[in-house]
């Protein structure tokens, strides 16, 4: 009964789908290189990627009036990301000439994010499991 009963579990377990949400933020922008600025998007996975894992994930960066001034379409891979206590992070670039004139009134759209995680394919803005960690820096001062 007993190894019945685990069994059934298991099963139950394994054909729930469970949802991993990721978290975004700007950690920073920066002049990249020939006219070239890029923003830095973290990525934070709540759990390990493994080799055949992927995240895809496309961004569109709009100014104050909705003009499209920048985006990206990343396929994050085991590669592309540390594994650490339990979450993976990694990081993507949103480059365009515009970039650098970025500010507060800007936004940074998600108009994809589907993570692949054991085989199963998650659509993380479905489930709502975007999170976004809308951290702004001190400024600095050096006397």
């Amino acid at each position: 009964m007993k190894k019945l009963l685990s069994g059934m579990l298991v099963s139950l377990f394994s054909s729930l789908a469970i949802a991993t949400p990721i978290t975004l933020q700007h950690a920073s922008t920066t002049y990249a290189n020939a006219g070239i600025c890029s923003a830095a998007i973290d990525i934070t996975i709540h759990d390990f990627l493994e080799a055949k894992d992927k995240l895809y994930l496309d961004l569109i960066v709009t100014n104050n009036t909705g003009v499209v001034q920048g985006s990206s379409k990343d396929v994050i891979t085991s590669n592309d990301v540390d594994n650490l206590q339990g979450k993976a992070f990694g990081r993507v670039f949103i480059e365009s000439e515009n970039m650098c004139a970025a500010d507060q009134t800007w936004t940074v759209k998600v108009k994809r994010a589907v993570l692949v995680l054991n085989g199963k394919q998650q659509d993380l803005l479905k489930t709502n499991e975007v999170y976004v960690d809308d951290f702004q820096p001190m400024r600095f001062k050096v006397n």
